[in-house]
């Protein structure tokens, strides 16, 4: 499967503890700078986060990256999860929830033209998609994570694997596969999930809750009180009930493309029209 997306640097964020093994640093002292030694059109970076504040230091002062000298970055974070699902615990033990990166990474990727590519050594990682809507711009091009505890001996083996194979044929399956296959001994739940799946299971969801019949039929009713109709037999309510879930019906169409233009930021960038395919109907 042919996957395309515009990077030139890589940046590791790493926010762990002192005793801890400081695997960040470790891919990009062993691995990561060495392989881009030699190309002009590529470099790697490690930057330490040691508290919240500093955190979204980084974030931003990538995307002035990315406007000021055309960075289109990967981003590898190498932070604990939280054991409650909500977020990055950094080395200060602050928390940052998942809506607060979702928003920035939406900041982010918007001004890159759905270009970033993320990689999490982070437990739990990939809950991040869950809070996902339909009705903002796509937080990223591609991301790898876990929806499950990883483990820092697991972690550096894989990410080694992945960006061994990444940085010299820049295959992604291939890629993709080194990671999975790194380390058999000790099975882990890292998925690759693009945009374009992203968007299908967000707007499945999104018809799922928005026109069950349950929820059309809330809506209707919220619709005879608020417009004050004057809807007394049940014969009359059961035919406002079939009009409204038509009119529904035929906008699906239109709220369709409205998100999917969204989502992939096609009035900004009309190129991605071309580039995003959606295996999904209104």
């Amino acid at each position: 499967m042919k996957r395309s997306f515009r990077f030139n640097k890589l940046y590791v964020i790493e926010s762990l503890e002192a005793d801890e093994k400081q695997t960040g640093t470790e891919l990009y002292n062993d691995l990561l700078r060495w392989k881009v030694i030699g190309t002009e059109k590529l470099s790697a970076e490690i930057i330490n986060a040691n508290s919240k504040k500093e955190f979204f230091s980084i974030i931003q002062r990538i995307q002035s990256d990315c406007k000021k000298e055309d960075i289109f970055p990967i981003i590898h974070l190498e932070i604990h999860g939280s054991k409650y699902l909500d977020g990055l615990v950094l080395n200060s033990g602050e928390l940052i929830r998942w809506m607060e990166l979702y928003d920035d990474l939406v900041r982010l990727n918007e001004s890159i033209g759905n270009n970033l590519f993320l990689t999490m050594a982070v437990c739990h990682g990939a809950h991040l998609m869950q809070l996902i809507k339909i009705d903002k711009p796509s937080p990223y091009w591609g991301i790898i994570g876990s929806f499950d505890e990883i483990y820092q001996q697991d972690i550096l083996v894989r990410y080694n694997q992945f960006y061994d194979e990444f940085l010299t044929s820049f295959d992604l399956d291939k890629s993709i596969e080194r990671l999975q296959k790194a380390n058999e001994i000790m099975p882990a739940d890292y998925r690759y999930i693009n945009s374009e799946e992203t968007f299908e299971k967000v707007y499945n969801d999104y018809l799922n809750e928005q026109f069950s019949t349950k929820a059309i039929k809330k809506r209707a009713n919220d619709t005879i009180i608020e417009e004050n109709l004057n809807i007394v037999t049940r014969n009359d309510k059961r035919k406002f009930y079939r009009d409204f879930r038509k009119r529904l019906e035929k906008t699906k169409k239109h709220y369709f493309q409205k998100h999917h233009d969204i989502f992939f930021m096609i009035d900004k960038f009309p190129n991605n029209k071309n580039r995003f395919k959606v295996n999904v109907t209104p």
